[in-house]
């Protein structure tokens, strides 16, 4: 007895990848937890601070976002500076995700992730090391292809503001 196994045609094969690709890239956005961070203000006067390594862009939007300090470009116009640390992200199990591709991204699955952020804080050739652990849900979900909640940046923003004012406290 044979089968005939026979291959799809190519744009079978192309629609769904298409389709995996949109269900898979396009469909999430970031929670910060607990709910009581999600608005958060700053209570605390922003000092001027001048970024020893401002190319480290993805960290230094992340400080930006975080409305912590107010930069200057000038390194004379301060007395403290920041020099910033590579982010390092400890990511949670992708299993979930299996569920989003059978219900074809009708069940929302939650990656609960981990990141490390840290920077010093250097006055007056006193170093003070800062580091913080950010928890940042990413949520897939098909409807949230409809949602603005895709910036990182902000989100570890706000979670950084947070954090930062609980040790300064």
């Amino acid at each position: 007895m044979l089968f005939k196994f026979s291959m799809p045609n190519k744009s079978v094969i192309i629609l769904l990848c298409l389709v995996s690709l949109l269900l898979l890239n396009s469909c999430y956005s970031y929670k910060i937890y607990p709910k009581e961070y999600r608005n958060a203000r700053n209570t605390h006067t922003k000092e001027t601070v001048y970024v020893v390594n401002d190319t480290l862009k993805k960290e230094f939007k992340i400080l930006e976002k975080s409305n912590l300090f107010t930069f200057t470009k000038d390194s004379t116009q301060t007395n403290i500076k920041i020099k910033l640390y590579p982010i390092k992200q400890y990511p949670g199990c992708g299993n979930p995700l299996i569920a989003q591709v059978i219900t074809l991204g009708q069940l929302p699955v939650y990656l609960p992730n981990q990141y490390e952020y840290q920077f010093d804080r250097i006055e007056k050739g006193k170093t003070n090391p800062q580091k913080f652990n950010l928890r940042i849900t990413q949520r897939y979900w098909f409807w949230d292809m409809f949602t603005f909640s895709k910036n990182f940046e902000k989100k570890a923003g706000q979670l950084l503001l947070v954090k930062y004012q609980d040790k300064q406290n």
